[in-house]
């Protein structure tokens, strides 16, 4: 039986929250009924020192820009890159508007642009995610009271993603009421050559009423660290990862490694070691498996994203479990040592 999308949505929101919708949505006949997509930017400076052999030490200056949202409760949301949700526009709703009403789409609808002077309706994915992302660039920034920044998406580079799931949401949070969509994001990263990162820092300022606390510079390596920690002190995400210091959204966090391996010119030795690297700098376990049980993939697609073999990424999962093993028996050893 084919359903519209409101009545999928109805059954979804009748569904009781995790398993019983994730098993819904397994059936991509039925998800592409509640799908829609979302695009995010994640801005970064690129400045590697070729005197390390170390790939941690390498990416030292390497940094990453990422806002710490806040949800519609105004608790933490976690951090992430700029973006959002896609903007798209009902065909039948669109072709019933008058002139005036669809110019007023351009610029706040990502799926509307003007054809010469003619404002028309597009079905252009890589059209559509690039105004994604300059919107919501724009809507997060005027969220810390910034108005004037803006990038040349020309340059915006796609991180492909082709079976990443975002439907966390639906399958987790969503009570029913309100619009809700199962979500195919759309990646980028974009080179900051013009110090946008640090202009963004020292002007933002939190506004009363927006879902951005602040912008923050990180070093990429610590980037890398951003997933799997546990929250304390009320700060968590539904999943009891830690709401301030660690990423949202598990797709975006691959971004980093997927940057990080671009930038080490995909040297499958220097990304085994730099994943070393990374586990020992954290207390939590770093894990890709984890990864890709959280965005619907198989570790081969995972491995796909970051552009490393199949069996580069599985040995830098082995060598990550060890190095955290191993840190958590020196720390009992010592825990025992303390007490006696």
């Amino acid at each position: 039986m084919m359903y519209t999308q409101k009545e999928a949505l109805n059954i979804i929101s009748k569904t009781a929250i995790g398993k019983d919708r994730a098993k819904i949505l397994k059936n991509d006949d039925f998800r592409k009924l509640v799908l829609s997509t979302g695009a995010n930017v994640t801005l970064y400076t690129c400045k590697i020192d070729e005197n390390e052999q170390n790939p941690a030490k390498m990416l030292k200056n390497v940094y990453v820009g990422l806002i710490l949202r806040k949800n519609k409760k105004g608790k933490f949301d976690g951090l992430g890159a700029l973006g959002g949700l896609a903007e798209r526009t009902n065909k039948d709703e669109f072709d019933k508007m008058s002139l005036e009403e669809k110019i007023k789409l351009v610029g706040n609808k990502d799926d509307v642009i003007m054809i010469g002077e003619v404002p028309s309706l597009i079905f252009d994915i890589d059209i559509i995610r690039k105004n994604n992302v300059l919107r919501e660039m724009k809507e997060e920034l005027s969220n810390l009271g910034i108005y004037d920044v803006c990038i040349d998406t020309s340059v915006l580079e796609l991180v492909p993603m082709p079976k990443v799931k975002d439907d966390n949401y639906m399958i987790n949070i969503w009570d029913g009421e309100g619009e809700c969509f199962a979500i195919s994001p759309y990646c980028h990263t974009y080179e900051d050559k013009k110090g946008l990162i640090d202009d963004i820092c020292s002007r933002a300022k939190e506004q009363i009423g927006g879902e951005v606390f602040e912008y923050k510079k990180i070093p990429l390596v610590e980037a890398l660290c951003a997933y799997g920690n546990r929250g304390d002190m009320g700060y968590c995400l539904e999943d009891g990862r830690d709401a301030l210091n660690d990423y949202r959204y598990p797709h975006e966090y691959l971004v980093g490694w997927a940057l990080a391996a671009k930038l080490l010119n995909y040297n499958e030795e220097k990304m085994v070691e730099l994943a070393i690297g990374v586990q020992k700098k954290s207390n939590h376990l770093i894990s890709f498996e984890n990864i890709a049980n959280a965005t619907s993939q198989s570790i081969e697609d995972v491995a796909t994203i970051v552009k490393v073999g199949e069996s580069v990424l599985k040995k830098m999962e082995r060598n990550m479990k060890s190095v955290y093993e191993n840190n958590r028996r020196c720390s009992l050893v010592k825990t025992k040592d303390f007490d006696r």
